[in-house]
């Protein structure tokens, strides 16, 4: 069953230019993220890094991904960028689509829901060149991107996902 996912809130003014969730960094693949942005960062451009671990470099602040502060982050920033090794699902991807951010991702295996939408909506921003990617993002987003990353989840929001419990899992558990 696909996990809810909505909007966290109004999105405010956009002065985060990209941001990344590092829980484990080797996993989430911090440092193909890290060596992207130090090739592209302009002056005055920041990457937050949500993570627990010590992050230091230029045009980059790391803060402590809980929850509720993570969200209203990703309301501020332009571009939610992510280099996975394997991603099942990509809760944080969604939930940052679902705040107005355009997704850079890498297209790592696994059934990775995100990185097929992050495609769908603008297939620049998906594959091996996260640099050129971030830059795209940033410089040249497509047209109407939120609009159309709303329109795509329409499956994941909690309405939607009642509902499948109801007429589809339930059905199966219960004879």
């Amino acid at each position: 069953m696909p996990v809810p996912i909505e909007p966290s809130g109004e999105a405010g003014e956009r002065d985060i230019a990209a941001i990344t969730y590092a829980s484990d960094p080797a996993k989430k693949g911090l440092g193909r993220v890290l060596e992207a942005w130090a090739r592209v960062r302009r002056d005055g451009e920041e990457l937050v890094v949500a993570t627990e671990h010590a992050v230091e470099a230029p045009g980059v602040r790391a803060v402590r991904p809980h929850d509720a502060d993570f969200r209203a982050l990703l309301r501020r920033a332009r571009v939610y960028v992510v280099a996975p090794r394997r991603e099942d699902f990509g809760t944080a991807q969604l939930e940052a689509l679902a705040d107005g951010c355009r997704l850079v991702t890498t297209a790592p295996p696994g059934p990775y829901v995100a990185r097929d939408l992050a495609r769908a909506l603008d297939p620049r921003l998906v594959g091996e060149d996260l640099a050129a990617a971030l830059r795209t993002a940033l410089d040249d987003p497509a047209p109407g991107y939120a609009e159309r990353a709303r329109e795509l989840l329409q499956p994941f929001a909690p309405a939607a996902v009642d509902a499948a419990v109801a007429n589809e899992l339930l059905p199966r558990l219960v004879p």
